[in-house]
């Protein structure tokens, strides 16, 4: 015979034992799972106060020395320690527990133990009781309470916390792994490819703007310790479901983009008649494939309402019948407008209007009229409406109704299959009808789910999404945040949803620099009637590889390179050479004097420009359209010459590296004029071995 928990103590039950509890916040993603795991695994290697107490799961009574397999509680040692997700896990975490589960010490809250033996509670990447949802009682019992986060810029609202651990990493799995490694603690591979997926899950795999080297340094430790890295390959990334893949096309279809300063900033707004799990993952995808720089995607639900499903999904984001076709369609509407008419019939008969009443909240009030009017249609008094008193009714509302579609108010109401209608089951339609009404009227109260991604790049460093939505207690990265939201009803989600985007706009300062702001300037420039050797003078001079050619007004007229001066000098040297030869001279030198080409002749036409209020981002593809590394910048109508943009321009301000490392010496490329003469001059000599044709 076995017992589920047994105790080895004289003096001891199995209430009174000492337990620890680590949370995630709800919904939880790989990150929160991983470090809440990792937490465990920590605090189950700590020495308990009451040191003989012995905790054994599974124990034959008859066998009592036999080996409990739940390393978490190690007999005579440790206290036990649960993982608690307070509301459930995203659809990929999902997965990968449905096989793994077993392997970790994860609990429901209704199956922890007594709360008035709750130890100590760790809350993992959550700071605020929001984030951890019905698991907030737990905060009450605890003996001492822990927070690990790496939302450095979130406030926490739990004063209780003695143990606050926050800091400025991409992954809080990391800040686990480094206390894990620092008390030399095994882990097994499961445990160890849990943690890295945390790691990859928050960081992107290590490609977030977040990411820290000791992200990199925690994921390297992981796989050195036995992380499955076909495991993290089938879970790393895992697929929309079809319920995802549905909200995917609808924000496709409905988004809606504002260019400002060059930056697109989009936003969805869908309705849906439960809540959907996984929106984040499709947030991501429709912010990759809309080619939106910033996404606030929007769900309003009926706060009611169970997950998304069944035949409801077909009013998802306001999607269409779903393949029921435009007969049945209408025919479905028909038998609505049939069953409002017949309750309406009967509000009138009882002498008061439901509608009214049911605003005044007034439960008794609605009874007392719609059972007048029922025992009105109960024309025999049995207490009950058969399907002739129900056609009667109907017709007294002035709606003839057909035999198979009083069957179908018959049966849409008679719940117990005995072919009539009671009071009740009547009541209960009049109650479904009307919220279906309110709820296609947008006149119940909703729950609005807000979540927000941003591209990475120099223009959004001041877009803090994580900022934006704290007035609705949601949280998160900079890039990267979420927010629940009551609604009175849905008709208020589009109003939110455009106050939360023009409050983005002004307190991000969404826009792009302009080039007038980072171009070089004053520039050099070479005039269209120097030659050879005056170029060649500007280039040593000024240590640059290329430079605008202007007219008399300052107005460009082409290109001028390294490549065409020394193709010019070239040719030039050649006409030396060949003068030299007709004068009678060997061409090895001499007194011969030919005039130079003019540059107009020689150098590169049809030359891209920018104008000084071009944004980055486009003067940013126009460069790499070209082959120069510069593109001239030019202003007013006669586009004279105002500046250059090069490419360590456009580099310093996406602010990869500092200022101090953008100096390159590359030999193929950027050397000086005159460092590359001696090369010219050998290539000369070899030029005179040349055959002749």
């Amino acid at each position: 015979m076995k017992s589920r928990r047994h105790l080895l103590h004289a003096a001891t039950t199995d209430d009174e034992t000492p337990y620890n509890v680590v949370l995630t916040h709800c919904t939880a993603d790989f990150d929160s799972l991983a470090s809440a795991v990792g937490l465990a695994k920590l605090w189950s290697t700590e020495r308990k106060s009451v040191p003989t107490t012995l905790v054994v799961d599974d124990v034959d009574e008859e066998n009592p020395n036999t080996e409990q397999p739940d390393h978490y509680s190690t007999p005579d040692t440790f206290n036990p320690t649960y993982v608690v997700l307070p509301r459930g896990a995203h659809p990929g975490v999902a997965k990968f527990l449905s096989l793994h589960k077993h392997l970790f010490p994860i609990k429901s809250l209704r199956d922890l133990p007594n709360p008035e033996n709750l130890d100590k509670l760790g809350l993992v990447d959550a700071q605020r009781r929001e984030r951890i949802g019905p698991a907030g009682p737990l905060l009450a019992y605890a003996k001492r309470i822990t927070v690990v986060d790496h939302h450095v810029e979130s406030n926490t609202d739990i004063p209780e916390a003695e143990d606050y651990v926050v800091d400025n990493v991409g992954s809080v799995t990391t800040l686990i792994v480094e206390k894990l490694r620092k008390e030399r603690v095994d882990v097994t591979p499961p445990e160890a490819t849990l943690l890295a997926l945390g790691i990859h899950a928050d960081t992107g795999s290590l490609c977030f703007d977040s990411t820290t080297p000791r992200d990199a340094t925690a994921l390297a430790w992981a796989m050195r310790n036995g992380a499955s890295q076909a495991a993290i390959a089938e879970h790393a990334h895992s697929t929309l479901s079809t319920e995802q893949q549905l909200v995917l096309t609808q924000s496709l279809a409905q988004i809606n983009t504002t260019h400002v300063d060059g930056v697109s900033v989009s936003t969805v707004l869908l309705r849906a008649d439960g809540f959907i799990n996984g929106l984040a993952a499709v947030t991501k995808d429709v912010l990759d494939l809309s080619s939106s720089d910033v996404l606030i995607m929007a769900v309003i639900y009926d706060s009611k309402s169970k997950t998304i499903g069944g035949n409801n999904k077909n009013r998802q984001g306001g999607g269409g019948g779903g393949g029921t076709g435009k007969k049945g369609k209408n025919n479905k509407n028909f038998k609505k407008r049939v069953g409002k008419e017949f309750v309406q019939e009967m509000e009138e008969e009882g002498g008061r209007g439901m509608r009214d009443n049911w605003k005044m909240g007034v439960d008794a009030e609605r009874r007392k009229s719609l059972m007048n009017a029922f025992e009105k249609k109960d024309v025999d008094g049995s207490g009950y409406l058969d399907s002739q008193e129900i056609k009667s009714a109907l017709k007294g509302g002035g709606v003839v109704a057909s035999e198979e579609l009083v069957d179908n108010l018959m049966e849409e109401m008679d719940k117990n299959r005995d072919g009539r209608v009671d009071f009740e089951e009547f009541f209960a339609f009049a109650k479904k009808l009307q919220l279906q009404i309110d709820i296609e009227e947008g006149k119940v109260p909703a729950t609005m789910i807000l979540i927000g991604r941003a591209k990475a790049g120099f223009h959004l460093k001041s877009v803090n999404l994580a900022k934006l939505f704290e007035e609705f207690g949601g949280g998160g990265h900079a890039k990267a945040a979420s927010a629940t939201t009551r609604l009175a009803d849905f008709s208020e989600g589009k109003a939110v949803l455009q106050r939360t985007l023009d409050k983005l706009i002004v307190s991000a300062q969404i826009q792009q620099p302009i080039v007038r702001d980072f171009m070089t300037s004053p520039v050099l420039v070479v005039n269209q009637d120097m030659v050879e050797t005056d170029v060649e003078e500007l280039f040593q001079r000024s240590s640059v590889r290329a430079l605008p050619v202007v007219n008399e007004k300052e107005q460009l007229v082409g290109m001028v390179t390294y490549k065409e001066l020394a193709a010019a000098q070239t040719r030039y040297a050649n006409k030396v050479k060949k003068k030299q030869k007709q004068m009678g001279g060997d061409g090895q030198g001499g007194d011969v004097m030919i005039a130079g080409t003019k540059v107009k002749a020689w150098m590169l036409q049809h030359v891209r420009t920018v104008a000084t209020k071009t944004t980055l981002s486009d003067a940013e593809k126009i460069l790499l359209e070209g082959d120069f590394g510069v593109i001239p910048v030019v202003d007013g109508e006669d586009e004279v010459v105002v500046g250059l943009i090069t490419r360590t321009d456009l580099l310093r301000q996406h602010q990869y590296y500092d200022s101090g490392t953008l100096h390159y010496n590359n030999k193929a490329f950027a050397d000086r004029i005159a460092d590359r003469k001696p090369l010219v001059e050998l290539r000369k000599k070899l030029k005179e071995f040349d055959l002749e044709e």
